[in-house]
């Protein structure tokens, strides 16, 4: 209580609200609903002493209910205010926001007077990072994919097969029914758009990038735990790595700010509650948006990867929320270790280097039935791979945290030869590497771990 005293009354002082022009001109032609933001609490709450005395289960409760009651707090005005005007809101605590609804030119203009700091704004829309389809491959029979070989994950199951952790998928959903991912499911979901009490998934993309973390057939899985060869000796009786997942994209595979930011949030509650989670979604650049959602799973132990995009080898090309710092971007390479035509370059509008590394993103995953396999190409294949390397890292190392993976990670990875093209982006610290194409280098999982 001490704490949520201390951190609200930094909110106390009123300032004039603002409204986007592009929301004015967007309600003016029929749009009804708008994000009121107010602001961000996280750096207040990463800066409390109480907090940062607290570790595990006791620092992520804390943490939640610190964000719910300072959220609370000062959202609650605008909520009244919204419903003496006959409006719907539905509030969020993973980023201070509110979702208004049945707005019209006259109750945004009433709404907008209301005393205080806050922005009224179109909400924020995203898409799964682009991914090309390329064949489909029915019953694969292949034991090995190259990408799951191309990193090394074989050689690091000689360590571990990522036994004791969980990983979050937020994408499109994903297909229980599978073959390679029913045993894995760890019972937690979450569903914004169509509440259903199961993981499904209409449009394919989750179920492909889950099979890439943990899938335990056809050689999909970097991270497949309890069916992984060590040797001659097939050992089933290990702890599997988990998957949970929530739904943040709906079945056209295109995501809204406040499921995205409902998912976010969940993961913070989720039982089991994940150690990474992989995001192969975004949208336009230099966007903040969901930096709230990522800084509070940093103070909660969980690692975030995010795909940098699919938006072609331009410089400066890479998309949000990839781009932002906090966080493992994730770039896309080929089976001969080049860097894939499709996947963005950075650097990010701040000039800092992205991506942090880069992993195979040409790949045969999971599909929509009951046991087929699909042949998906996007920078969003390549960060499941990378999830899946960490998975692996976490089980050998189960006191390791951020910082421990990303030095690791970024450290040990194989450096390919560059082409102009690669370098023409810049060179950070004058040699090859690290560079905005690659990042640090193509994850190598085994060398992360010392083999």
């Amino acid at each position: 209580m001490k704490l949520l005293l201390v951190l609200a009354a930094t909110f106390a002082v009123v300032a004039a609200g603002t409204v986007h022009p592009a929301l004015n001109l967007a309600i003016q032609q029929g749009a009804t609903e708008a994000i009121l933001e107010l602001p961000q609490i996280m750096k207040q709450v990463e800066a409390s002493r109480s907090l940062s005395s607290l570790s595990g289960d006791a620092k992520v409760s804390a943490l939640v209910a610190t964000l719910q009651g300072l959220t609370s707090a000062a959202q609650a005005p605008f909520v009244q205010v919204a419903s003496s005007l006959g409006l719907e809101t539905q509030t969020y605590w993973g980023s201070n926001i509110i979702l208004v609804k049945g707005l019209t030119p006259e109750t945004l203009a009433t709404l907008a007077a209301t005393p205080g700091e806050f922005t009224l704004r179109k909400e924020v829309t995203v898409q799964m990072t682009p991914s090309v389809v390329v064949e489909f491959a029915q019953n694969a029979t292949q034991n090995l994919q190259w990408g799951v070989a191309k990193i090394r994950a074989p050689e690091a199951w000689a360590r571990t097969p990522g036994e004791g952790v969980v990983v979050c998928i937020i994408d499109t959903g994903v297909n229980l029914g599978h073959v390679a991912l029913a045993d894995a499911y760890s019972g937690a979901w979450s569903d914004p758009y169509y509440n259903t009490v199961e993981p499904t998934d209409q449009q394919g993309h989750g179920s492909h990038l889950t099979g890439t973390v943990v899938g335990r057939a056809n050689g999909v899985g970097v991270a497949p735990a309890a069916q992984c060869t060590i040797g001659q000796e097939l050992r089933r009786s290990w702890p599997m790595v988990q998957w949970v997942a929530c739904r943040g994209l709906n079945h056209q595979g295109s995501g809204t700010e406040a499921n995205l930011i409902n998912c976010g949030q969940w993961v913070l509650t989720a039982n089991p509650r994940p150690n990474i989670v992989s995001n192969s979604w975004g949208g336009g650049s230099g966007a903040t948006w969901y930096n709230t959602v990522v800084s509070a799973w940093r103070s909660a132990g969980i690692i975030p990867v995010f795909a940098i995009g699919g938006s072609g080898s331009s410089c400066r090309s890479v998309g949000s929320p990839g781009d932002q710092p906090n966080l493992i971007s994730v770039g896309a390479t080929t089976d001969t270790d080049a860097m894939a035509t499709f996947s963005a370059r950075g650097p990010n509008a701040r000039g800092e280097l992205k991506p942090e590394v880069s992993a195979p993103g040409n790949i045969v995953s999971c599909g929509t039935g009951a046991n087929n396999y699909v042949t998906m190409s996007g920078s969003s294949m390549a960060t499941p791979h990378t999830a899946g390397a960490i998975a692996l890292l976490m089980s050998a190392n189960p006191s390791w945290g951020y910082d421990q993976i990303f030095t690791a990670l970024t450290t040990t990875p194989a450096h390919p030869t560059l082409s102009n093209a690669d370098r023409n982006c810049g060179l950070p610290e004058g040699g090859d590497f690290p560079n905005h194409a690659f990042g640090y280098g193509r994850i190598d999982v085994a060398a992360a771990l010392g083999l």
